[in-house]
């Protein structure tokens, strides 16, 4: 079942994310590959996937909501800040955001635990940074014209 994942996970990632699609079909694929490598990862009995995807699937839209705000409130377009934004101002509302998403943590843990135990939580805040290190190292080769050779770098056994 392990290799099943990979495989999916590899076919899904490196074969059907192309660039000249468009922006929303990739962000479905990458959300796709995403909930294969935490599934993954995760060890999710079938049960388990059931019940925890669709509450998943809720932190992470309430999530995106908390970025865009903050990122609508200092007017960040392409990751930089508008001159007008202070720094004190920043700051302070980077603060606020960080704040924002760990209530929001918070408040899905007890809908996580409902479903997964605490061993598979703990391991969920690893395998998003995981999968965002992989998919910021894609992008990144991708951008220099390096893909990875083999299936390796999906590999969440070995070390980054």
């Amino acid at each position: 079942m392990k290799k099943l994942l990979q495989v999916l996970f590899i076919v899904l990632f490196t074969a059907n994310l192309s660039w000249a699609q468009p922006e929303g079909r990739k962000m479905e694929q990458i959300h796709a590959a995403k909930m294969v490598y935490i599934s993954d990862r995760l060890h999710l009995s079938i049960e388990q996937s059931q019940n925890f995807l669709p509450v998943y699937n809720e932190y992470e839209k309430e999530l995106r909501g908390i970025r865009q705000d903050f990122k609508k409130k200092l007017n960040i377009n392409n990751g930089e800040r508008n001159d007008e934004t202070s720094d004190r101002q920043y700051v302070d509302d980077n603060l606020d955001y960080q704040q924002q998403v760990i209530d929001l943590k918070r408040r899905y843990n007890d809908r996580f635990l409902k479903v997964i135990s605490s061993t598979q939580l703990a391991t969920l805040y690893q395998a998003e940074r995981e999968f965002k290190h992989i998919l910021l190292q894609r992008l990144k080769d991708r951008k220099n014209g390096s893909p990875h050779p083999g299936g390796h770098m999906f590999d969440h056994n070995r070390r980054h």
